[in-house]
């Protein structure tokens, strides 16, 4: 036998696993070329991912900001013949007032027929009054920035509060309550809302015409709505000196009734909204954040309060001006007018206290 047979089966063993190494090592780079093979397509992939990610997100912007601007130009349009349809509203009401019902009520005798119309048209003139004041004044606008700005500064600095803020819209001088009206373009002071059906803004200086408008209104709706059914006039129209036409008397006081209910029914939701407001001393803008607030306030065991709330009294006085509720002069036109410039307010700043 050979010297080194023993030694055979060893060596043989040692060339397999030399073998089997060198396949290992021819093999590995095979597998990292399938993986860059495989990552090259993953990477496009996600690649196109972001960047259709990133034209959706434009697409939808642009979309959106056209949506807006068209929002706020059909706004535009559409308040001034809101206007007309209010106003067509009142005339066909009084004119059906006068002209049908009225006859209707003769039997009640001269002195009683002049002092219904009277009430009525003092009713009709404070409802056209406040609706023109409060679709033609200027709601109130603060003042140019740099103007305004060394005054506050000083007063922000010893009464310690922020410095005063800029509109990033129209670089206005933009005080507490004051936000930016995006129909009208403008900054106001208090904005309440931007009402359509009086083509203007409601803010610190035409808020109480607004309410007074509603308030009459209302008592116009009332007033037509009783008389109309008292009076049996409703379903029973006879024919009387002046009217010709049953059908068409008929007509317009069944329409006129029908109106006002309408009117009415609207006026109790926005009218009552309107009422806790001006006892909370809250704007429209300011009930949706307050809102918030609240819960917020609730979630951490703790009470938050308008910082505007100094009691109904003088939230009233903020309002309609330093008159009383119960004298009832707050509802005339020549009453005075809130205190103020619509810069500054009165408020308890509290802080939150715990529950």
């Amino acid at each position: 036998s050979h010297p080194f047979a023993a030694y055979r089966p060893i060596a043989a063993a040692a060339a397999m696993a030399k073998g089997t190494a060198d396949g290992v090592g021819a093999t590995a780079p095979r597998h990292e070329e399938a993986d860059k093979g495989r990552a090259g397509p993953l990477k496009c992939l996600k690649l196109w991912s972001r960047r259709l990610t990133r034209q959706a997100v434009t697409f939808v912007d642009v979309y959106l900001s056209f949506g807006v601007r068209a929002f706020h130009l059909g706004i535009r349009i559409l308040g001034p013949l809101l206007m007309m349809v209010a106003l067509a509203l009142t005339a066909f009401v009084s004119y059906s007032f006068l002209m049908h019902a009225m006859p209707q009520l003769e039997d009640l005798g001269l002195p009683s027929q002049c002092g219904l119309v009277a009430f009525g048209v003092f009713l009709l003139f404070n409802i056209l009054y406040n609706y023109a004041k409060a679709s033609f004044m200027d709601p109130g606008q603060p003042p140019e920035y740099e103007q305004a700005r060394a005054e506050f500064e000083l007063r922000a600095a010893e009464a310690q509060k922020p410095r005063p803020k800029r509109c990033a819209r129209c670089t206005r001088f933009k005080p507490e309550r004051c936000h930016h009206c995006s129909v009208c373009n403008r900054c106001v002071l208090k904005m309440d809302h931007h009402c359509p059906w009086v083509n203007n803004c409601v803010g610190y200086r035409n808020y109480r015409y607004f309410c007074l408008f509603l308030l009459y209104l209302s008592t116009g709706c009332i007033y037509v709505i009783v008389l109309f059914w008292e009076s049996g006039i409703l379903f029973h129209v006879r024919r009387r000196k002046g009217i010709t036409d049953l059908h068409t008397a008929r007509e317009c006081i069944m329409t006129s009734f029908l109106i006002c209910c309408s009117i009415f029914c609207a006026l109790c939701l926005l009218g009552g909204f309107h009422v806790y407001l001006v006892f909370s001393n809250q704007t429209t803008i300011e009930f949706q954040t307050n809102f918030a607030k609240k819960i917020e306030s609730r979630r951490n065991g703790e009470y938050f309060r308008n910082p505007y709330d100094l009691g109904r009294t003088r939230n009233f006085q903020q309002v309609f001006g330093p008159n009383s509720l119960f004298r009832l002069r707050w509802l005339l036109p020549g009453a005075r007018p809130p205190q103020g410039d619509g810069l500054q307010f009165p408020s308890l700043r509290l802080p939150t206290a715990s529950m």
